[in-house]
Order: structure tokens, then sequence, then C-alpha cells
């Protein structure tokens, strides 16, 4: 028997159907239908169908940032709507917890795919682990991994810190401030790179003293005005790289006798519910996670059934509360 031309018969890729035929895989109904058929054609025996329906596992950095714990319900949430299992670990942001998280979560029967959410770009010897046949989406964070079932599912950062600073820019404000996140991050990289570019379109000079990158925490945005207090000038408004940074910084404002907005315009980056408590409101630009899960999901099924792997960029969008105002001088 050729597994090549069962392959090429059923239109999937080759290790699915080794994977499948030692009941390893579970697949859609429909490509199970296409493999059997093709397998038949070959005089190979039925295949004993298995009892259990596909599962998944979910690598998960941390559940102290709000938004990393709404994207992990959605993505349950998601998979629960289509009677997948979701198998979760928590790695605490460490390259060596991730990885023997996903080598103890691919051993786990009928786990079919892998949603990693995680805050490392790189680990090598996570990626290579990663490189054969086993399904993978990269959840929020891109990371630098190569595979032939290895896809990405992000929002667009770039594009929603440029909407962010463009707000408080059409609000009158010049003197901006940025609080990004982790060096090397892409998601912290490309926000600062879209808050540079929003500056420059609309000709404001970047402040270099204003612009400070730590982690995405509310430890961290609680530094902020020690952080200023470095810089030539004050600023009037500030675009921070996670809502979980704002919040802490709303907090600093509050102890410093900084009105916000009054003094300072803040917003924030996530569009967490936390948001929505704060006291002023936060203004953010929310990332899109309910859809995003829906397409992490979706990718898994995709893979798990042989199909080629598709990259997805979704939009965030801008909303407006309380803490942005126009400035007065």
């Amino acid at each position: 028997m050729s597994l090549a031309k069962v392959a090429r018969e059923a239109g999937v890729a080759v290790s699915t159907v080794s994977r499948y035929v030692r009941g390893e895989l579970n697949v859609a109904s429909e490509t199970a239908r296409r493999i059997d058929a093709a397998l038949s054609a070959e005089g190979h025996p039925p295949v004993p169908k298995q009892v259990t329906g596909l599962s998944l596992g979910l690598v998960v950095p941390s559940l102290d940032n709000p938004y990393f714990s709404t994207l992990a319900d959605a993505v349950a949430d998601a998979a629960a709507a289509d009677g997948i299992d979701v198998f979760t670990a928590l790695t605490g942001s460490s390259p060596s917890r991730e990885r023997a998280s996903v080598e103890r979560l691919m051993r786990v029967p009928d786990v079919g795919g892998l949603i990693y959410l995680g805050m490392n770009n790189t680990n090598e010897a996570f990626a290579s682990r990663l490189a054969g046949d086993f399904p993978v989406v990269f959840l929020d964070e891109y990371v630098e991994a190569a595979g032939p079932r290895i896809a990405h599912v992000t929002a667009n950062s770039f594009g929603g810190a440029y909407q962010a600073t463009t707000h408080l820019i059409s609000q009158g404000h010049r003197l901006i401030a940025h609080v990004g996140g982790p060096a090397g991050l892409r998601t912290a990289d490309q926000r600062e790179a879209g808050y540079r570019a929003a500056m420059k379109a609309h000709g404001v000079e970047v402040d270099e003293s204003m612009i400070v990158r730590g982690t995405f925490s509310s430890a961290f945005g609680m530094n902020f005005f020690a952080h200023m207090a470095r810089a030539e000038a004050s600023p009037t408004a500030v675009f921070t790289a996670s809502d979980i940074a704002a919040v802490g910084l709303l907090e600093a404002a509050r102890r410093a006798g900084v009105a916000v907005p009054g003094d300072l315009s803040v917003i924030g980056c996530d569009g967490i519910t936390l948001g929505e408590w704060t006291s002023p409101r936060l203004t953010t630009v929310a990332q899109p996670t309910e859809q995003m899960a829906r397409k992490a999901v979706d990718e898994i099924t995709r893979l798990a059934a042989g199909d080629s792997p598709a990259d997805h960029v979704l939009s965030m969008q801008l909303v407006v509360r309380e803490s942005t105002r126009e400035y007065s001088a």
C-alpha cells in the first residue's frame, strides 16, 4: 500500500494518513470518508473508528493578566461549541516549563493539536519539537517556528497602536509618552512602531525620554511617574501597550494626585473587562478575543484534518471611555 497515493487521493498530507491508520489522529467525518475510500481502493482493511473526538492542548503563560485568562476562556468556549475538550497548562512564561508542557500535552491520548498562548518569541527546543506533523496554532504572540502544520492567529498590534496614538493626537496632545512591553517581544515592538508611525504621520516629534519598556503588568504601570521624572518635559497623555499596565498607571496617578484625564490622558491596549470598572473607565484599543479564539480552534480542526495552515491577522477596535479627553493648555 502506498501512503503517498492514499494521501493524494484523499487530498490530505501523508503524515495525516499515517497517523490516522495508526489510530493516533481523529479527523472530520468527511475527511475520514475520503481516507477510508482511498485506503479501501488500495486494499487496506477498514480502520477501527475511535470512540473519542478531537481534543486540544492549550498552553497559557499565566492567569494573573486578565487578558490571558479572557483569551483562554474564549478558546475553551469556542472548543466546547464544537464538542472539543481542552487540556490546559500554565507555564509562568518560562521557556523550560513551556517545553515540558508541550511534551506532556502531546502525550495525552486524543490530543490532536496544540494552541500556544505565550510570551516568548523564540524557544529553540520548543519550536523544533513542533516542526513535525503535529498541528499547532500560535495565538496572540507571533512565535518564530517553522513547520508544515503551524499557523498563527494574531491581532494587528501595529494598527491598534496607530489608532490609539492617533486618538490622542486628534485630541490635541503632543507630549505623548509610551509605556511599552518587553523588549524583543514582537507584539510590544509592533505597538511601539505603531506609536512612532502615528506620531510621524501627524508631524509630532517623539521624545525618546518618554518611551519606557517593561513587563505587561500593573506593577510596571505603577512605576510610570518614576520613569517620567527623568523626562525633559511632562507628558499630557500616555499610550500604554497593555491594559493591565494602564490599570497600574491609573492607581499611580491617584496616589500622586494626578487627575486622569484632567492632567493626563491614558489609553490602554487589549480591551480587558477590568477597564470598564476602573475610575475613570479606561479608553483602549480592544483585541477581538472571541474572534481570535474562534479562528484558532477552526485552524486546529483544519490542520487535524490535513489541510494546509493559514495565518490570520485581525483588527483591533478603538473603545473610547473616560480616561482620555481634549487637551487644554
